[in-house]
Protein backbone atom coordinates (compact mmCIF):
# COMPACT_ATOMS: atom_id res chain seq x y z
CA UNK A 1 0.00 0.00 0.00
CA UNK A 2 1.52 3.05 -1.11
CA UNK A 3 -0.40 6.61 -0.36
CA UNK A 4 0.50 9.63 -2.73
CA UNK A 5 -1.09 13.06 -1.93
CA UNK A 6 -1.38 15.35 -4.28
CA UNK A 7 0.48 18.33 -3.39
CA UNK A 8 4.04 19.64 -3.69
CA UNK A 9 5.94 18.46 -0.37
CA UNK A 10 5.21 21.55 1.34
CA UNK A 11 2.14 22.03 0.75
CA UNK A 12 0.27 19.38 2.40
CA UNK A 13 -2.98 20.73 4.77
CA UNK A 14 -2.77 20.50 8.41
CA UNK A 15 -6.05 18.51 8.17
CA UNK A 16 -4.93 16.19 5.37
CA UNK A 17 -1.77 15.19 7.23
CA UNK A 18 -4.32 15.61 10.59
CA UNK A 19 -6.82 13.04 8.97
CA UNK A 20 -3.70 10.11 8.14
CA UNK A 21 -2.75 10.18 11.49
CA UNK A 22 0.53 9.65 10.89
CA UNK A 23 -0.09 7.23 8.59
CA UNK A 24 3.38 7.17 6.06
CA UNK A 25 2.38 8.32 2.79
CA UNK A 26 4.12 10.41 0.03
CA UNK A 27 3.88 13.71 -2.01
CA UNK A 28 3.54 13.69 -5.66
CA UNK A 29 6.23 13.61 -8.21
CA UNK A 30 5.24 13.61 -12.04
CA UNK A 31 8.89 12.35 -12.72
CA UNK A 32 8.23 8.84 -10.93
CA UNK A 33 6.72 6.22 -11.90
CA UNK A 34 4.77 4.57 -9.19
CA UNK A 35 3.76 0.98 -8.63
CA UNK A 36 0.44 -0.23 -9.46
CA UNK A 37 -0.41 -0.55 -5.36
CA UNK A 38 -0.24 3.38 -5.39
CA UNK A 39 -3.64 5.32 -4.20
CA UNK A 40 -3.97 8.48 -4.96
CA UNK A 41 -5.33 11.15 -2.51
CA UNK A 42 -7.22 14.31 -4.15
CA UNK A 43 -8.68 17.21 -2.63
CA UNK A 44 -11.59 19.05 -4.29
CA UNK A 45 -10.01 22.09 -3.43
CA UNK A 46 -6.03 21.24 -4.05
CA UNK A 47 -3.93 21.00 -7.62
CA UNK A 48 -3.04 18.75 -9.98
CA UNK A 49 -7.00 17.63 -10.50
CA UNK A 50 -5.55 17.15 -14.32
CA UNK A 51 -4.03 13.55 -13.51
CA UNK A 52 -7.43 11.99 -12.31
CA UNK A 53 -8.61 10.30 -15.83
CA UNK A 54 -4.89 9.91 -16.12
CA UNK A 55 -4.39 7.83 -12.92
CA UNK A 56 -7.82 5.72 -13.44
CA UNK A 57 -7.05 5.42 -16.99
CA UNK A 58 -3.59 3.59 -15.72
CA UNK A 59 -5.11 1.20 -13.63
CA UNK A 60 -4.44 3.32 -10.19
CA UNK A 61 -7.14 3.91 -7.25
CA UNK A 62 -8.05 7.66 -6.48
CA UNK A 63 -9.82 8.90 -3.03
CA UNK A 64 -11.34 11.94 -3.72
CA UNK A 65 -11.31 14.09 -0.63
CA UNK A 66 -14.59 15.99 -0.62
CA UNK A 67 -15.35 16.37 3.11
CA UNK A 68 -15.29 19.83 3.50
CA UNK A 69 -18.83 19.78 2.01
CA UNK A 70 -21.70 18.05 1.59
CA UNK A 71 -22.50 18.67 -2.30
CA UNK A 72 -19.71 18.54 -4.30
CA UNK A 73 -19.89 21.52 -6.82
CA UNK A 74 -21.36 20.98 -10.36
CA UNK A 75 -18.36 21.40 -12.06
CA UNK A 76 -16.63 18.45 -10.72
CA UNK A 77 -19.73 15.78 -12.25
CA UNK A 78 -16.95 15.02 -14.08
CA UNK A 79 -15.28 12.94 -11.09
CA UNK A 80 -17.99 11.22 -10.32
CA UNK A 81 -18.45 10.21 -14.30
CA UNK A 82 -14.63 9.29 -14.17
CA UNK A 83 -15.20 6.85 -10.96
CA UNK A 84 -18.22 5.25 -12.41
CA UNK A 85 -16.15 4.60 -15.78
CA UNK A 86 -13.69 2.64 -13.52
CA UNK A 87 -15.59 0.81 -11.67
CA UNK A 88 -13.82 -0.24 -8.00
CA UNK A 89 -11.06 2.55 -8.31
CA UNK A 90 -12.54 5.72 -7.01
CA UNK A 91 -13.38 6.81 -3.75
CA UNK A 92 -15.16 9.79 -2.49
CA UNK A 93 -14.82 11.14 0.99
CA UNK A 94 -18.11 12.95 1.77
CA UNK A 95 -19.45 14.93 4.90
CA UNK A 96 -22.80 13.73 5.30
CA UNK A 97 -25.01 11.36 7.08
CA UNK A 98 -25.01 8.46 4.77
CA UNK A 99 -23.47 7.33 1.41
CA UNK A 100 -25.47 6.60 -1.48
CA UNK A 101 -25.13 3.14 -3.31
CA UNK A 102 -23.86 4.02 -6.51
CA UNK A 103 -22.37 0.71 -8.37
CA UNK A 104 -18.58 0.98 -8.85
CA UNK A 105 -17.64 3.59 -6.61
CA UNK A 106 -16.70 3.51 -3.01
CA UNK A 107 -18.44 6.71 -0.56
CA UNK A 108 -17.03 7.04 3.18
CA UNK A 109 -19.32 9.92 4.64
CA UNK A 110 -18.39 11.26 8.26
CA UNK A 111 -21.34 13.58 9.66
CA UNK A 112 -18.06 14.38 12.02
CA UNK A 113 -15.81 16.30 9.90
CA UNK A 114 -16.52 19.99 11.47
CA UNK A 115 -17.27 19.23 14.67
CA UNK A 116 -13.66 17.24 15.03
CA UNK A 117 -11.54 20.13 12.91
CA UNK A 118 -12.96 22.88 14.75
CA UNK A 119 -12.20 21.14 18.36
CA UNK A 120 -9.05 22.02 17.17
CA UNK A 121 -9.33 25.54 15.93
CA UNK A 122 -11.76 26.41 18.44
CA UNK A 123 -9.12 25.00 20.97
CA UNK A 124 -6.40 27.31 19.56
CA UNK A 125 -8.81 30.39 19.82
CA UNK A 126 -9.54 29.26 23.64
CA UNK A 127 -13.35 28.48 23.53
CA UNK A 128 -12.23 25.61 25.81
CA UNK A 129 -11.62 28.03 28.67
CA UNK A 130 -14.15 30.83 28.21
CA UNK A 131 -17.16 31.11 30.55
CA UNK A 132 -20.13 33.06 29.25
CA UNK A 133 -20.96 36.30 31.67
CA UNK A 134 -23.72 37.69 30.23
CA UNK A 135 -24.68 41.58 30.20
CA UNK A 136 -27.82 41.33 28.36
CA UNK A 137 -27.07 44.34 26.27
CA UNK A 138 -28.19 42.45 22.76
CA UNK A 139 -31.02 40.50 21.98
CA UNK A 140 -28.99 38.06 19.69
CA UNK A 141 -25.43 37.70 18.08
CA UNK A 142 -25.31 36.87 14.29
CA UNK A 143 -22.42 36.73 11.94
CA UNK A 144 -23.10 37.28 8.26
CA UNK A 145 -20.39 37.40 5.88
CA UNK A 146 -20.19 35.67 1.95
CA UNK A 147 -23.29 37.00 -0.09
CA UNK A 148 -26.02 34.24 -0.53
CA UNK A 149 -29.82 34.70 -1.90
CA UNK A 150 -31.16 33.21 1.08
CA UNK A 151 -29.02 35.23 3.41
CA UNK A 152 -30.06 38.22 1.59
CA UNK A 153 -33.67 37.09 2.34
CA UNK A 154 -33.30 36.66 6.43
CA UNK A 155 -31.14 39.69 6.37
CA UNK A 156 -33.91 42.05 4.90
CA UNK A 157 -36.87 39.84 6.80
CA UNK A 158 -34.37 40.68 9.70
CA UNK A 159 -34.41 44.76 9.12
CA UNK A 160 -37.28 45.77 12.32
CA UNK A 161 -34.90 44.09 14.63
CA UNK A 162 -31.26 44.69 13.54
CA UNK A 163 -31.14 47.42 15.96
CA UNK A 164 -31.61 44.94 19.06
CA UNK A 165 -28.70 42.58 17.67
CA UNK A 166 -24.92 42.55 17.71
CA UNK A 167 -24.40 41.33 14.12
CA UNK A 168 -21.94 41.61 10.77
CA UNK A 169 -22.25 40.83 7.24
CA UNK A 170 -19.12 41.42 5.59
CA UNK A 171 -20.33 41.36 2.35
CA UNK A 172 -22.60 44.63 2.95
CA UNK A 173 -19.68 46.15 4.75
CA UNK A 174 -21.30 45.81 8.49
CA UNK A 175 -18.19 44.60 10.78
CA UNK A 176 -18.21 43.28 13.95
CA UNK A 177 -16.36 46.13 16.50
CA UNK A 178 -13.21 44.79 17.88
CA UNK A 179 -12.79 42.08 14.85
CA UNK A 180 -9.35 40.36 13.49
CA UNK A 181 -7.98 41.03 10.15
CA UNK A 182 -8.73 38.13 7.82
CA UNK A 183 -5.31 38.59 6.69
CA UNK A 184 -3.03 38.20 9.27
CA UNK A 185 -4.93 35.75 11.17
CA UNK A 186 -5.88 32.40 9.76
CA UNK A 187 -8.97 30.23 10.33
CA UNK A 188 -10.32 34.19 10.88
CA UNK A 189 -14.31 32.06 10.29
CA UNK A 190 -13.55 30.38 13.30
CA UNK A 191 -12.72 33.29 15.92
CA UNK A 192 -14.58 35.03 18.58
CA UNK A 193 -14.15 37.92 20.10
CA UNK A 194 -15.81 36.54 23.71
CA UNK A 195 -17.17 40.25 24.63
CA UNK A 196 -19.40 39.82 21.69
CA UNK A 197 -20.63 36.87 23.74
CA UNK A 198 -20.95 38.14 26.57
CA UNK A 199 -22.89 41.19 25.66
CA UNK A 200 -25.82 38.77 24.20
CA UNK A 201 -28.54 36.64 25.72
CA UNK A 202 -28.10 34.10 22.57
CA UNK A 203 -26.72 33.18 19.00
CA UNK A 204 -28.37 33.26 15.81
CA UNK A 205 -26.72 30.69 14.13
CA UNK A 206 -27.20 30.85 10.04
CA UNK A 207 -25.87 27.85 8.34
CA UNK A 208 -24.51 26.86 5.22
CA UNK A 209 -28.07 26.43 3.33
CA UNK A 210 -31.32 28.19 4.80
CA UNK A 211 -33.63 27.72 0.94
CA UNK A 212 -34.43 23.88 1.08
CA UNK A 213 -34.60 24.74 -2.82
CA UNK A 214 -31.59 27.02 -3.65
CA UNK A 215 -28.92 24.51 -2.62
CA UNK A 216 -26.09 23.87 -5.59
CA UNK A 217 -23.87 21.28 -6.65
CA UNK A 218 -24.72 17.22 -6.27
CA UNK A 219 -25.11 15.13 -3.60
CA UNK A 220 -23.50 11.58 -2.97
CA UNK A 221 -25.05 11.10 0.14
CA UNK A 222 -28.73 10.29 1.58
CA UNK A 223 -30.52 12.94 4.38
CA UNK A 224 -28.41 15.34 2.28
CA UNK A 225 -30.41 18.46 3.85
CA UNK A 226 -28.87 17.99 7.23
CA UNK A 227 -25.35 19.62 7.50
CA UNK A 228 -23.73 21.25 10.67
CA UNK A 229 -20.33 23.51 10.25
CA UNK A 230 -18.52 25.70 12.58
CA UNK A 231 -21.43 28.10 12.00
CA UNK A 232 -23.59 26.05 14.77
CA UNK A 233 -20.35 24.28 16.52
CA UNK A 234 -19.37 28.16 17.29
CA UNK A 235 -22.21 28.55 20.26
CA UNK A 236 -21.87 24.88 21.36
CA UNK A 237 -18.12 25.49 21.99
CA UNK A 238 -18.36 29.17 23.67
CA UNK A 239 -21.43 28.03 25.69
CA UNK A 240 -24.31 29.96 24.44
CA UNK A 241 -27.60 29.39 23.86
CA UNK A 242 -28.83 29.30 20.01
CA UNK A 243 -31.24 29.37 17.45
CA UNK A 244 -30.75 27.68 13.97
CA UNK A 245 -31.39 29.72 10.99
CA UNK A 246 -31.33 26.86 8.57
CA UNK A 247 -32.73 23.85 6.53
CA UNK A 248 -35.82 22.16 7.42
CA UNK A 249 -35.29 19.75 10.08
CA UNK A 250 -31.64 20.77 10.86
CA UNK A 251 -31.81 21.45 14.64
CA UNK A 252 -33.31 17.89 15.16
CA UNK A 253 -29.98 16.50 13.63
CA UNK A 254 -28.36 18.84 16.20
CA UNK A 255 -29.95 16.58 18.49
CA UNK A 256 -28.87 13.59 16.95
CA UNK A 257 -25.56 14.11 17.31
CA UNK A 258 -25.67 14.32 20.75
CA UNK A 259 -26.01 18.06 21.97
CA UNK A 260 -29.08 19.59 23.54
CA UNK A 261 -31.41 22.20 22.43
CA UNK A 262 -33.56 24.69 24.03
CA UNK A 263 -37.35 23.46 24.14
CA UNK A 264 -37.64 25.61 27.82
CA UNK A 265 -36.40 29.05 26.52
CA UNK A 266 -38.42 28.63 23.15
CA UNK A 267 -40.62 26.94 20.31
CA UNK A 268 -38.57 24.66 18.90
CA UNK A 269 -40.98 23.46 15.78
CA UNK A 270 -39.91 26.84 14.11
CA UNK A 271 -37.55 23.88 12.69
CA UNK A 272 -39.73 22.06 10.88
CA UNK A 273 -41.45 24.73 9.20
CA UNK A 274 -41.82 24.14 4.97
CA UNK A 275 -40.64 27.23 3.91
CA UNK A 276 -37.63 28.60 4.99
CA UNK A 277 -39.08 32.43 5.32
CA UNK A 278 -41.65 30.78 7.09
CA UNK A 279 -38.94 29.38 9.77
CA UNK A 280 -37.09 33.18 9.76
CA UNK A 281 -40.43 34.64 10.60
CA UNK A 282 -40.91 32.17 13.33
CA UNK A 283 -37.06 33.22 14.52
CA UNK A 284 -37.75 37.01 14.58
CA UNK A 285 -41.15 36.35 16.68
CA UNK A 286 -39.10 34.10 19.11
CA UNK A 287 -36.35 36.84 19.65
CA UNK A 288 -38.80 39.68 19.81
CA UNK A 289 -40.60 37.89 22.83
CA UNK A 290 -38.06 36.48 24.16
CA UNK A 291 -37.46 36.95 28.06
CA UNK A 292 -33.47 36.76 29.21
CA UNK A 293 -34.27 35.92 32.48
CA UNK A 294 -35.25 32.56 31.30
CA UNK A 295 -31.48 31.93 30.92
CA UNK A 296 -31.18 31.30 34.44
CA UNK A 297 -32.71 27.88 34.66
CA UNK A 298 -30.45 25.47 35.87
CA UNK A 299 -31.73 23.31 33.19
CA UNK A 300 -30.17 25.64 30.56
CA UNK A 301 -27.08 26.20 32.47
CA UNK A 302 -26.66 22.46 32.47
CA UNK A 303 -27.62 21.83 29.10
CA UNK A 304 -24.74 24.54 28.23
CA UNK A 305 -22.24 23.04 30.23
CA UNK A 306 -23.05 19.40 28.26
CA UNK A 307 -22.75 21.09 25.32
CA UNK A 308 -19.70 22.04 25.40
CA UNK A 309 -17.83 18.92 27.60
CA UNK A 310 -19.46 17.02 24.74
CA UNK A 311 -17.91 19.70 22.09
CA UNK A 312 -14.40 19.27 23.74
CA UNK A 313 -14.41 15.57 23.79
CA UNK A 314 -11.06 14.46 22.59
CA UNK A 315 -11.29 10.79 22.83
CA UNK A 316 -15.33 11.08 21.17
CA UNK A 317 -13.45 12.83 17.96
CA UNK A 318 -10.74 10.51 18.04
CA UNK A 319 -12.96 7.45 17.61
CA UNK A 320 -14.60 9.44 15.32
CA UNK A 321 -11.91 10.16 13.15
CA UNK A 322 -10.51 6.89 13.42
CA UNK A 323 -13.79 5.06 12.11
CA UNK A 324 -15.50 7.37 9.34
CA UNK A 325 -11.95 8.74 7.68
CA UNK A 326 -8.46 7.39 8.56
CA UNK A 327 -9.49 3.65 8.79
CA UNK A 328 -12.03 3.76 5.73
CA UNK A 329 -9.04 5.54 3.69
CA UNK A 330 -6.71 2.67 5.06
CA UNK A 331 -8.80 -0.15 4.09
CA UNK A 332 -9.92 1.44 0.33
CA UNK A 333 -6.11 1.90 0.02
CA UNK A 334 -5.29 -1.80 0.91
CA UNK A 335 -7.37 -3.41 -1.17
Amino acid sequence: MNIVLMFAANRVPRHTRFMLQGHPFETFDSSLHYPQSTVFLYDMYGPNQEYIKQHLDQGYRVIYDAKNEHYIHPEKHWVLDEFISHPGQGMFLISGHEPQLIPGVTISATPYWYWIIDQIHFSEFKYDQYQWNPTYEFDFFMQLSLPRADRDVLYDMMAPILHRGLYSYRSRGIFLPNDVDPVAVPNWQRYTNFEWINQCNLTLVVESNLNDDLITGFSITKNDSWFLCEKTYKPIAYGHPFLQAGTRGNLDYVRQMGFETFPELWDESYSDLPLYTDRIQAIISIIQSFNPAALLKSSVQEKLQHNKTRFFDVGLTRRFLTETITNPILEFASE
